[in-house]
């Protein structure tokens, strides 16, 4: 049954590439290969480019794709797969799209040249590519390389399936990348193997950008008490939409009504504070309310609280935890983005790139997002990244 899934596979996709990468398939008996792009063993596919992107106040750091080799059947002997940058294949996809992607200069680039595949096996070791943001980098300027799989010993390249395209761009007062959930999704925080944020303390911050598509509505979705989720605790600290006595499209923070009635399709920034026994709630940088009430928080949800009809159809960027109050300078200044090593900060998902089917932690502590199913769905989902474009703008 495996081998005749790896046979559709080869043949359906022969179909799909430029003409000119067009080129057979698997041979009777003989032995083919295939360029995966690791993160969901996708097949690397000229039409469809690994999109990865930084912001501008990551200088330094590095992004990366991760890329396997795959036979058309198990071999018997070990092998060799050797991958290389192809600078004109960035050219050939601007002109069949009608795109004007700037080829990434080679230096920012390093990657895994060789892969082995063992005997017994049909994949290869783990290779990366991985792009060194640096100043020298244009901002906001769409680049593009592609990695192209040139030869494997003992085996044939399928052309076909063998270049992943991967397009990367230096963000800088704008966010391009966001993560869209439905209402049978959530995000559960990975706190070294746990979904509890207890450590965090009784004084934090929680915020974020979000732009809701759809609020529960009477009588035709009302879900459960037409609440939609945003984040936090439930019992302890919750920010959600709705609530018995609370319209749908009014947020609740930390159990309390803050009057401001929300709009779909637009993007907010949600702030609040909770310091000791005192409450604070910011929306687009601007203080709501304040409240007498303390808070906590514990298993920590984004789209999820208490059960599976609370979930949210909304789509977030730049979700951030902090272990200290944050002042409404700091609030309004750090909206789009923030400084990753700034102090008291726990956790930070920027949305705008996926690891291992995760969502990375930008602070470096390790606290990585994982997409679950809820109601219509169920176990570990896939992670997709939306593109936004118009890039993300709070409307005022």
């Amino acid at each position: 049954m495996k081998r005749n899934l790896i046979i559709g596979m080869f043949l359906a996709l022969a179909a799909c590439a430029p003409k000119e990468d067009v080129g057979g398939g698997a041979k009777a008996g003989g032995q083919s290969a295939v360029l995966l792009q690791k993160d969901g063993n996708k097949t690397a596919e000229f039409s469809s480019p690994v999109a990865i992107s930084a912001q501008a106040n990551e200088v330094g750091t590095q992004k990366i794709v991760a890329y396997q080799v795959q036979l058309f059947k198990e071999n018997n002997s070990n092998l060799a797969a050797f991958v290389t940058l192809d600078e004109s294949q960035v050219a050939k996809y601007n002109s069949l799209y009608g795109t004007n992607y700037t080829v990434l200069p080679a230096k920012f680039i390093s990657y895994t040249k060789t892969l082995n595949i063992k005997s017994g096996n049909i994949l290869s070791d783990e290779g990366t590519a991985k792009v060194t943001v640096s100043d020298e980098m244009k901002d906001n300027t769409a680049y593009m390389f592609a990695l192209r799989l040139s030869s494997v010993s003992g085996a044939r390249v399928t052309p076909n399936t063998q270049l992943l395209m991967v397009s990367f761009e230096k963000v800088k007062g704008q966010i391009k990348s966001t993560l869209a959930v439905t209402r049978d999704e959530y995000l559960e925080v990975d706190n070294g193997g746990y979904p509890s944020v207890s450590d965090i303390g009784r004084t934090f911050t929680m915020e974020g950008l979000i732009n809701i598509q759809k609020f529960r509505s009477n009588p035709d979705d009302p879900g459960e008490a037409g609440i939609s989720t945003f984040m936090g605790t439930e019992g302890k600290t919750l920010l959600r939409f709705g609530d018995s006595g609370v319209e749908p499209d009014h947020l609740q923070a930390n159990g309390q009504d803050i009057g401001v009635k929300f709009k779909t399709n637009q993007w907010y920034h949600i702030a609040l504070v909770v310091d000791g026994s005192k409450t604070i709630a910011y929306v687009n940088g601007k203080k709501i309310t304040e409240f007498t009430k303390s808070g906590s928080l514990h298993t920590f949800y984004i789209g999820k609280s208490w059960s599976e009809n609370r979930g949210i159809v909304a789509r977030f960027s730049e979700l951030r935890l902090w272990s200290v109050a944050r002042t409404a300078e700091q609030i309004k200044d750090g909206m789009y983005e923030v400084n990753p090593t700034e102090s008291g900060l726990y956790a930070y998902w920027k949305m705008n790139e996926v690891k291992d089917n995760k969502i990375p932690d930008a602070s470096g502590n390790n606290r990585f997002l994982t997409l679950q199913g809820q109601a219509g769905k169920s176990g570990r989902q896939t992670i997709q990244l939306h593109e936004e474009e118009k890039g993300v703008k709070i409307t005022e």
